[in-house]
């Protein structure tokens, strides 16, 4: 995980779930997801990044990427089942 990007993110009230994903994985993974899960595919230095982040508003994830010099392409929400105050992340319950 690119820890300036999840820094950032952090920063802003939003999470990073996962780096280099697709669109096929977040459907595959819909019923183990919350609600507010975006899809953020972003361009820096001709390298393509395909992210799972979490966030309240898009706004705060184009913010972020933005700041970090990545030209966002595109931002899609719909994906995951589970209310976000529901949602447990597994590295967070394992902290506890």
């Amino acid at each position: 995980m690119t820890q300036d990007k999840a820094t950032c993110l952090e920063a802003r009230k939003c999470i990073l779930l996962m780096e280099e994903t697709s669109h096929q994985e977040l459907v595959d993974l819909n019923g183990d997801l919350p609600t507010d899960t975006h899809l953020v595919r972003a361009e820096k230095d001709f390298q393509i990044s395909v992210d799972a982040v979490r966030a309240y508003k898009s706004v705060d994830i184009f913010d972020v990427y933005h700041d970090l010099g990545y030209t966002v392409q595109e931002i899609k929400n719909g994906y995951g089942a589970i209310k976000p105050k529901l949602f447990t992340n597994a590295k967070a319950g394992a902290r506890k």
